[in-house]
């Protein structure tokens, strides 16, 4: 928000109301936690993940570096060394093709960082969102051509990029894809297309965003490198200082932090605390991450992986690739301000969207009734439909596609986020013929769509879509992970979750539930938030709050009941624990079934 801006309260829409349930343990936790050495409590959190064997527990509380798959056993890993190698011996140039995303942006910083390592002679290109659009384009192979360039890697991108590929074959190009979204139904004419989804399902890779398989393609070409007795005359390439790069576009890509993933996060949070990278330790201070704090996954979500996308979204991702290649804190410091600028001027114009459409649903009345939601607008950016789709699925449980329209153009470009139980991707095949182009996966898409076809959209969305999706799915639900009483939450609890880090998609922060609670000292905080002690029949309180609830203190009176996650609040120096609450109400009386409290 601009200095002495007025900030415009948003139309109060109810939320949709969400159903409690309780996780009920399908297996022999007091066993499991005999068998790990754990408390019950932790045990049960592991069950709940799918982890009901020892042996898996082990490797979930105990993975490290050494227990990462073998990158050659990626279709195509072996050409793709191969190219590139050659590339490295005859001093070819090589470009290494991003996205204006994180992913696309970590992904580049690694392969650049690696290929300089190694003498190659590389450069880099970071796409505009508005004159580029995503993934490579027919242009810039035209452009890199006549600059020179030999080899393409395309990074987040290029699974689907068959004319670019081609015009780069006829020019001269080899091009190298490291890419993880979903399959054409025909893959381009690339020399090398690494793509764990061609490994087929269960696949060890199978969850890695496409920084993680850029740093597989280096962990291959390191190893080839040693087999040849590169390294006999020379120190070989460290690794493991890109592991913070890793670790930032693999959260911020939403990838399940489960398996590979879950090695490659832990050991980049470890490396990140370190601070060695300029670009990285200069992003986390604008970003306000307290030095006195550990740094966890939601840091890189919600704090460092905005800033890096508010680049591509508003100004050009270029910027996020010099600030995470910045040789010092001088060359670093002024990109790091400049995108904390950037977010800042992001989160605004989000607001603003988020307003446009909460007054919509207010004037409309049935957002409700609709299947699922097409809204758009044109004063709407391009840059910030993405982040509000997530806002109104949230906000309405409905899957949404939030569009931009360009009347010059005659199109509008969007991005579309689904509920859990929605094939987004699939539902957008079945309307192929109202859109122009569209790509993405099963949660999150993106698409073009012409002006003309807007409201056939709409109608298609609202009414006949999803004809196939389960009922169960339009309702939503607040899983919880097991009631405890408040007197629980203590360190020594805070200590044995923090065993089960990083939290993320696919490994969310254990949810507890507890009941007979009493509201005291409760505050009301901007933008909706709200603070207060919470005291159970034995405990004398501990510190609560919650955001986006829409709660008022004349709700909390009277004996209540609460869903929350247990925080370490760093102030000065000083830690306490802190529950940070997902739902609060009065206490209900329990009918039907025991595990499910509506």
């Amino acid at each position: 928000m601009s200095e002495g801006k007025v900030e415009v309260p948003l139309p109060a829409v109810p939320r949709v109301p969400r159903t409690w349930r309780v996780r009920e343990p399908k297996i022999d936790v007091p066993a499991l936690a005999a068998a790990l050495g754990t408390s019950e409590v932790l045990a049960s959190l592991l069950a709940a993940r799918g982890v009901d064997e020892p042996e898996a527990g082990r490797e979930w509380l105990e993975g490290s570096l050494k227990d990462l798959p073998d990158p050659r056993d990626l279709i195509d890993m072996d050409a793709a060394v191969d190219r590139l190698l050659r590339a490295v011996r005859d001093q070819e140039l090589i470009c290494i093709h991003g996205d204006y995303d994180v992913d696309g942006c970590t992904s580049t910083v690694v392969l650049v960082n690696f290929l300089e390592s190694i003498g190659a002679n590389v450069t880099w290109y970071a796409p505009h969102r508005l004159r580029d659009g995503y993934g490579v384009q027919v242009h810039t192979m035209e452009r890199l051509a006549t600059e020179g360039v030999k080899v393409v890697v395309t990074c987040d991108n290029g699974v689907s990029a068959h004319e670019p590929i081609a015009v780069g074959n006829r020019l001269g190009i080899d091009t190298v894809v490291v890419d993880h979204h979903k399959l054409p139904p025909e893959l381009p004419e690339a020399a090398a297309i690494l793509n764990p989804k061609r490994d087929g399902e269960g696949n060890p890779h199978e969850q890695l965003a496409a920084v993680g398989v850029a740093f597989m393609l280096a962990i291959a070409m390191r190893s080839r490198l040693r087999d040849q007795g590169a390294f006999k005359d020379r120190p070989e390439p460290d690794l493991r200082p890109y592991l913070d790069v890793v670790a930032l576009g693999t959260v911020a890509d939403l990838a399940p932090l489960r398996g590979v993933n879950r090695i490659l996060v832990s050991a980049g949070l470890r490396r990140m605390q370190r601070r060695e990278r300029p670009g990285m330790r200069t992003l986390l201070k604008v970003s306000g991450v307290n030095p006195d704090e550990p740094i966890r996954a939601s840091h890189l979500g919600f704090r460092l992986g905005p800033r890096i996308n508010a680049a591509g979204r508003i100004d050009e991702s270029a910027r996020a690739v010099r600030l995470l290649l910045s040789p010092d804190d001088d060359a670093a410091l002024p990109e790091a301000t400049e995108l904390d600028a950037f977010n800042r001027k992001r989160q605004e114009m989000e607001r603003e969207t988020m307003a446009d459409v909460l007054r919509a649903a207010a004037e409309a009345g049935d957002f409700a009734k609709r299947r699922g939601l097409v809204l758009w607008s044109e004063a709407w950016h391009p840059g910030v439909v993405g982040i509000v789709a997530s806002r109104v699925v949230h906000h309405f449980h409905r899957p949404a596609l939030v569009l931009a329209v360009k009347p010059d153009q005659g199109v509008a470009t969007g991005s579309g986020r689904a509920i859990a139980g929605v094939d987004l991707f699939a539902e957008l095949r079945g309307c192929a013929h109202l859109l122009e182009r569209f790509g993405g996966h099963r949660a999150a898409a993106g698409m073009t769509v012409s002006i003309d076809n807007l409201e056939a959209l709409r109608t298609y969305f609202s009414e006949e879509a999803f004809g196939d999706v389960e009922e169960d799915a339009w309702t939503p639900r607040l899983s919880i992970d097991r009631t405890i009483a408040l007197e629980e939450v203590n360190w020594e609890l805070f200590d044995e979750l923090s065993r089960l880090r990083p939290f993320g998609l696919g490994n969310p922060e254990p949810v507890f539930t507890a009941t007979g609670l009493e509201a005291f000292g409760v505050k009301t905080l901007k933008k909706g938030g709200i603070r207060m002690v919470l005291r159970g029949p034995a405990s004398n309180g501990i510190p609560a709050v919650g955001f986006g609830m829409g709660l008022l203190p004349e709700d909390l009176e009277g004996p209540l009941e609460a869903v929350f996650t247990i925080q370490e609040n760093v102030w000065q120096g000083r830690s306490k624990l802190e529950l940070r609450l997902r739902d609060v109400r009065r206490e209900a009386k329990k009918t039907g079934d025991f595990n499910e409290l509506t």
